[in-house]
């Protein structure tokens, strides 16, 4: 296995926003609290100690034993939860709605930068100690972002009437999308092994949101990373005051208007849409809008009306029928943990800078953000091509079409270059021209002319060449678009299209192994596996 190293640059796909997170742009820094470095954490941890109260402790921990109670045994996953109750330990975390196998590549990505940046810190604060967590968005009911993943170019999806939270959704017919996981296993050595695990955690899930869960469990047993589902309705109760405000004063639209505002001065577009109430309201398995009409609040498609009074009592008996959206929800998650820093991807961190003064208002501390790894993986058929196309690994990161012309041009620059011509064509022109200025100035404009028209039928002709020559070549360009389809499957990165299943079914428990070993979420680079031909 080889390992390189590359520099985030957009012609991996990468947005400018997200490249001037990494690259650390000055003018960025007034909407994040702390650098996404191992120093920053001394500050933040003492931060975190003056805001976050022992109660909340013991409600989370309670939450976690209920919540654990229903999973296989993880001895080190319960010293976890019990370590929880100390003042000393922190939680550093990352997040996801729950996806049809995990969903793509870096569902994984996250998980183990998390685990990865909560070992690091072990290391560097051993008068501390720090919890990777992994929060399951159950509440999400967006169905068509998480009922699918990509097996071997292949769209698996999940079909199913329900409606709602996904993460409460029933899982009928999840078992007919294993038969067909154990299908196209093929011969892998480790297929057995695979789906033994998808079928355990099939088992033992009450719900989408659980199997998605245990998934997750099995993958990442005794790494220590806890995983939690934040659809319960104690935890609810304890962000009342958040939930309050959103209905009443309406604070967050009105902040984080102000700051995207800002953020659009120096480039940074609207990354999520804040509304006057930013609070769903669960009714019949739907997850509705609320609105504010004059006096009274209605439920968007439905024909629920409530007066001010009766939202507010309502909010208090039954706190679990509200759920917050995108722009509140990091108030809610941060609120409720001890927790330091969240790692996420581009996105991701584009929408946290535009909460800063949010957490400010409602006095609750801006976490450390931190991008997530970015990895991609070229399996041995991969590196056989190029070996045989004479490419260096870094030649197929190029835009495709750009990488194929690069190749003819260097497969037959002398066939199909026209350089030499043009020169000669130039000289002849240029003989003319000479010899014209004594007769007849005038005639020049005219004779340039002439030699852009024959330079631009050369242009052309050189163009057929190069096109007769990929016809001749089509083998070698076949095998040339594979490879490259292999790192952006669908004009896609690896890590947003590919599932971690055909890696597995490859590589076994070592596909989880060496991510674990090499991915640090403290680095500014781009990893790259290569598998030996």
């Amino acid at each position: 296995m080889k390992i390189f190293l590359m520099p985030y640059e957009e012609k991996y796909h990468f947005s400018s926003k997200d490249l001037r997170y990494i690259n650390e742009d000055p003018t960025l820094q007034p909407f994040y609290k702390y650098k996404p470095e191992i120093p920053s954490f001394t500050e933040v941890i003492q931060d975190k100690k003056i805001e976050f109260i022992s109660d909340k402790r013991k409600l989370l921990k309670a939450v976690l034993i209920k919540q654990y109670s229903e999973m296989p045994e993880d001895d080190l996953a319960k010293m976890q939860v019990e370590r929880l109750g100390n003042e000393n330990t922190f939680t550093v975390t990352t997040a996801h709605q729950p996806c049809l196998m995990t969903g793509p590549l870096y569902v994984i990505y996250k998980a183990i930068s998390t685990i990865n940046l909560a070992r690091k810190l072990n290391l560097n604060y051993p008068d501390f100690h720090f919890v990777p967590m992994f929060i399951s968005g159950g509440e999400d009911h967006d169905l068509e972002e998480t009922n699918h993943f990509h097996l071997f170019g292949k769209k698996i999806q999940w079909k199913t009437e329900q409606t709602g939270p996904v993460g409460r959704m029933e899982t009928e017919g999840i078992n007919e999308i294993l038969q067909a996981i154990e299908q196209m296993s093929g011969n892998s050595p480790f297929s057995s092994q695979l789906n033994s695990l998808l079928n355990d955690a099939y088992k033992n899930a009450s719900n989408y949101g659980a199997f998605f869960r245990n998934i997750l469990a099995k993958l990442f047993h005794e790494t220590g990373l806890l995983i939690l589902n934040m659809d319960e309705k104690v935890l609810k109760k304890a962000a009342i005051p958040i939930f309050r405000d959103e209905l009443i004063k309406h604070s967050s639209q009105i902040i984080v208007n102000q700051t995207q505002e800002e953020l659009e001065k120096i480039g940074f577009g609207q990354q999520a849409y804040a509304r006057e109430i930013n609070l769903f309201y669960f009714h019949e398995n739907k997850r509705l809008r609320i609105e504010r009409e004059a006096d009274n609040f209605a439920i968007v498609d439905s024909d629920i009306k409530f007066s001010e009074a009766e939202i507010l009592s309502l909010l208090e008996k039954h706190p679990e029928r509200f759920s917050p959206n995108v722009v509140i929800r990091p108030l809610y998650q941060e609120a409720l943990l001890p927790n330091l820093a969240y790692v996420g991807g581009g996105g991701e961190i584009s929408y946290w800078l535009e909460r800063k003064r949010q957490f400010e208002h409602f006095n609750i501390n801006f976490p450390v953000l931190l991008r997530r790894n970015t990895v991609f993986w070229l399996d041995h058929i991969c590196s056989k091509s190029l070996n045989q196309l004479s490419l260096e690994t870094i030649d197929i990161f190029d835009d495709l079409d750009q990488l194929i012309n690069s190749f003819v041009l260097k497969e037959a620059e002398e066939e199909i270059s026209l350089n030499e011509e043009k020169q000669q064509l130039a000289v002849i022109f240029k003989h003319i021209a000479e010899k014209a200025n004594q007769l007849e100035a005038s005639i020049y404009k005219t004779i340039k002319a002439e030699e852009a028209k024959h330079q631009k039928s050369i242009d052309h002709l050189e163009h057929k060449l190069l096109k007769a020559k990929k016809q001749q070549l089509e083998v070698s360009l076949n095998k040339l678009r594979k490879t490259h389809s292999k790192i952006f499957p669908n004009s896609k990165p690896q890590e947003r299209f590919d599932n971690f299943i055909m890696y597995y079914l490859r590589l076994g428990p070592n596909f989880i192994e060496v991510l674990m070993e090499h991915l640090d979420p403290f680095s500014k680079e781009i990893i790259l596996f290569q598998e030996e031909d």
